[in-house]
């Protein structure tokens, strides 16, 4: 395999490297004739049905104004912007330099999987649209020791009474969800870490601790890049009447956005005399919430109500475009932010949320807050009474406009992000002890050919958590070994090897250093 064929992987920026944004810190800054640091951002893009593909399609067209874009996608047929190319995962690490940046999007479900992985093998910022990770690490096979480690390496104490369950039963709770975040890794590998929201942040910082996430930083959500539809415009499309009044939910039908409580409230302003129509622009998951069922309970709000199923972007554009009011309710709340509450803002609509998490730090002036302890009746109040007088509801709705288009317009998130990117370049992920009872490293050989058998054998020899090193002559390697291996490690692993962590050691033996669950 010859030298000329290998590609250089991260390193870290030499001693007295000139930053890109100059000596005084600040955003991306370059020569215009210089060409832009190249940056490979992690993350689905669509079609995926994934909001977090959504926001990263359009981030990567405002980051053009600093850097030359990659995007690594486990569909790589993908859509991304113009000018932007799609490339597997697997080889994203191939031709990248010394000055590459790395931008992962991670969200709380099986479509992530793959930036799970990517982040520990490629350091950089990390945008944690949910601060609660624990449903990923189920759906993602990290594994049941792993999980529970998570959970003691935060917080130990409520570990030991409610993982226990999960330890000796195997039995996976709602309440771990809440209270259980396996942020922990993520922190750890990460050069910085954005999220939406003060919220999100501060719980990050009470079970993780100052230290810990002092590399945060709060980026609001973005605006749409494209314009919203024309709110007649989109009445006509939908077949809305300029006179109805029109409540919309919007995105998956999940537990958490309490369509117990939005229906119960909507039947009862239907009661009051309150005239009103409601489509829920998204998919039901009935196995979750079961709108359709619940809705037949309420004969008077069924003639009223429609479902439409999952919506492309442009079909739900328009039907935020259309709404007189958004309701966006969250209880209990994780820190998630919502995409369709940012669109609604675009769109003008007068968005009512839950008074708590993410949601309560919005302005009271440029949205309408429902205390979560009586959301039905005072939800109820506030639709009969925007009915009664649409004119409130769209001097609420262009309140949340201007704001929106202030604080969340997409050029300013993108300069915000090209800070963060660019200020993280001298942070290090910050390393982690390996466990007491792992011992020393296992080492194989993996250059010039790595030996399958050899590596089974290995592990099967430590049925316990251990660390197996594949060791190369040097890092460079390592991109050899995936053009001629794609999908090296599904290709050397067994089956039943029980994958935790991975990381690239340069020192004092070049190699891919994997970290394996117990049992």
């Amino acid at each position: 395999m010859p030298n000329s064929r290998y590609h250089a992987l991260p390193r870290g920026r030499k001693r007295g490297s000139r930053s890109p944004r100059g000596e005084e810190g600040g955003a991306a800054t370059r020569d215009p004739m210089a060409s832009p640091p190249r940056l490979t951002v992690f993350s689905p893009l669509p079609p995926e049905r994934n909001g977090i593909a959504d926001y990263a399609h359009a981030l990567l067209g405002g980051l053009a104004a600093h850097y030359d874009r990659t995007a690594a996608c486990a569909d790589w047929l993908a859509q991304a912007p113009p000018g932007v190319a799609v490339v597997d995962p697997a080889l994203a690490h191939r031709g990248f330099g010394a000055e590459g940046r790395v931008l992962h999007q991670l969200g709380n479900n099986a479509g992530h999987g793959f930036v799970l992985r990517a982040l520990r093998m490629l350091p950089g910022v990390v945008t944690l649209h949910d601060p609660g990770l624990l449903h990923l690490h189920e759906v993602a096979g990290e594994g049941r020791e792993a999980i529970l480690a998570g959970m003691v390496s935060a917080l130990p104490g409520l570990a030991e009474r409610f993982g226990r369950q999960l330890r000796d039963h195997g039995v996976e709770s709602r309440a771990n969800h809440l209270l259980f975040d396996l942020a922990g890794d993520v922190l750890a590998a990460s050069r910085a870490v954005v999220v939406h929201s003060r919220f999100a942040r501060d719980r990050l910082r009470l079970a993780h601790g100052a230290a810990a996430t002092a590399h945060v930083a709060v980026i609001p959500h973005l605006l749409p890049a494209r314009e919203m539809p024309e709110r007649g415009a989109a009445r006509a499309r939908l077949g809305i009447g300029e006179a109805e009044f029109l409540v919309v939910t919007a995105g998956f039908g999940t537990v958490p956005k309490r369509f117990d409580w939005l229906i119960a409230a909507l039947a009862l302003a239907l009661r009051r005399g309150a005239s009103l129509r409601w489509i829920h622009a998204g998919a039901e998951r009935p196995a979750e919430f079961p709108i359709t069922a619940r809705l037949a309970e309420h004969p008077a709000l069924l003639d009223r109500a429609r479902v439409t199923g999952y919506l492309d972007a442009a079909a739900l554009d328009d039907h935020l475009a259309a709404a007189d009011v958004l309701v966006n309710l969250r209880f209990p709340s994780s820190g998630e932010s919502s995409g369709p509450v940012a669109r609604g803002l675009a769109a003008g609509a007068c968005c009512i949320v839950s008074d708590t998490g993410a949601y309560a730090e919005l302005p009271r002036d440029a949205v309408l807050h429902i205390p979560p302890a009586a959301t039905v009746p005072l939800l109820a109040e506030a639709l009969r009474a925007l009915a009664a007088a649409p004119e409130r509801a769209r001097a609420i709705g262009a309140a949340g406009q201007r704001f929106a288009r202030s604080e969340m317009a997409l050029p300013v998130v993108a300069r915000a992000y090209a800070e963060v990117i660019e200020a993280s370049r001298d942070r290090p992920p910050r390393a982690q002890p390996p466990a007491a009872d792992q011992g020393p490293p296992l080492v194989l050989a993996a250059w010039p050919v790595p030996d399958r058998a050899a590596i089974a054998a290995a592990l099967a020899s430590r049925p316990g958590p251990c660390r197996l090193l594949l060791a190369v002559p040097e890092l460079e390697a390592l991109a050899e070994l995936s053009l001629e291996m794609p999908g090296l490690l599904a290709a050397l692993l067994p089956p039943q090897a029980r994958l935790r962590r991975v990381q690239l050691q340069a020192a004092p033996q070049p190699g891919l250093l994997l970290e394996f669950a117990g049992g």
